[in-house]
């Protein structure tokens, strides 16, 4: 099991941040057990002695081998569309730092990124969830954070990029685009320049269908061994409810790439009390576990799923517009919500180390 010693903690904080000669109050890894969970991920909450910063420490172990296993998105990658949310919406997501993926120069077995928590107070503990403390909020408190919440996922869907698919640490190769003699060759012949590029990260049905795939062979593994160890999953069941959904055209709708949190839940709302008896709840901050993020279609969400969104997350959503309402896809409605529902629950193969 990977351990984190607290001279490394005091290591990365003084080499970052300005951060001289201050000293680690206490640092405590936060216990997560629902859809954002991932093993090979943990998250440090760390407080400073004399200061009001506080930060949270992402470590990941170091990968072995030529190969790295399927996982979470990289650090690097993290840290980009954690610095694509802050520059583009409001979202109170903690801010990069710094990161290195090289272990200190291989003296450590992990990884890790450094971030610094929005309107840090050393008196707000790490483990204040919104799953946490639901039972004692007053129905005024929980509408004013669905309110808000729904506000936060609108503002994460804004979030636009040019290709589908995992954010990665390097953007693919953009399309070449043919010249007019190739234009006139392709007329002629039936091919022409950019035969055999990769076009699948600018389709959305085509991204998907590739997720999809990966992710039923990590599950059930290829066609060859499911003919001898059959997998739990009816795997003939999901193709046909793929092919069914691509027949309806129900992937054509999506044109822009929008980031997608995927996994995010109540474990990763920190909720903060304010006021008179605590009676001001608000989101203090989100918990930048994206290490599942897409860039798709915002249906794929976690909080969409069935029974859908609270009244008001959908509010906060739509912001007063006129008619506004998410699609929820009944148990019945097999396409989009079944096929949608598997790759968002990327942690049902946990048991392959991601």
């Amino acid at each position: 099991m990977m351990q984190v010693t607290l001279e490394q903690v005091h290591d990365v904080i003084n080499s970052n941040d300005d951060n001289q000669s201050v000293q680690v109050a206490s640092f405590s890894e936060i216990k997560h057990t629902s859809y954002s969970y991932t093993a090979s991920q943990t998250f440090y909450h760390i407080t400073l002695s004399n200061s009001d910063r506080s930060y949270l420490l992402l470590v990941s172990p170091l990968q072995s081998g030529t190969t790295a296993p399927p996982g979470p998105i990289t650090l690097p990658a993290l840290s980009i569309v954690l610095s694509k949310i802050l520059d583009n919406t409001a979202v109170p997501v903690p801010r990069p730092v710094a990161h290195d993926v090289s272990g200190n120069d291989g003296k450590w077995p992990f990884g890790w990124l450094l971030l610094r928590i929005p309107g840090s107070s050393p008196r707000s503990p790490a483990t204040t969830s919104l799953a946490s403390i639901r039972h004692v909020l007053s129905p005024t408190q929980l509408a004013r954070i669905g309110l808000r919440l729904g506000t936060y996922l609108r503002a994460l869907h804004g979030v636009t990029n040019d290709w589908f698919g995992v954010p990665m640490d390097k953007e693919p190769e953009p399309p070449s685009v043919p010249s007019f003699a190739a234009l006139l060759a392709a007329g002629e012949e039936g091919e022409g320049e950019g035969e055999g590029e990769d076009m699948t990260p600018y389709s959305w049905q085509d991204t998907f269908v590739s997720q999809f795939e990966g992710l039923l062979e990590r599950v059930c593994g290829d066609a060859e061994t499911r003919k001898s160890t059959p997998c739990d999953i009816d795997v003939d069941q999901l193709r046909r409810s793929l092919s069914r959904a691509i027949g309806s055209f129900l992937f054509d709708d999506v044109e822009m790439p929008r980031l997608i949190w995927v996994t995010g839940n109540e474990e990763d709302v920190i909720v903060s009390l304010a006021g008179e008896d605590d009676r001001e709840a608000d989101i203090s901050y989100i918990l930048p576990t994206f290490g599942r993020a897409i860039w798709g279609d915002p249906l794929m969400e976690a909080w969409f799923l069935p029974p859908g969104p609270s009244a008001a997350i959908g509010e906060g959503y739509f912001d007063g517009e006129e008619d506004g309402t998410l699609i929820v896809f009944s148990a019945t409605q097999d396409q989009e919500d079944v096929v949608y529902r598997i790759p968002s629950f990327d942690d049902l193969s946990r048991g392959d180390g991601a």
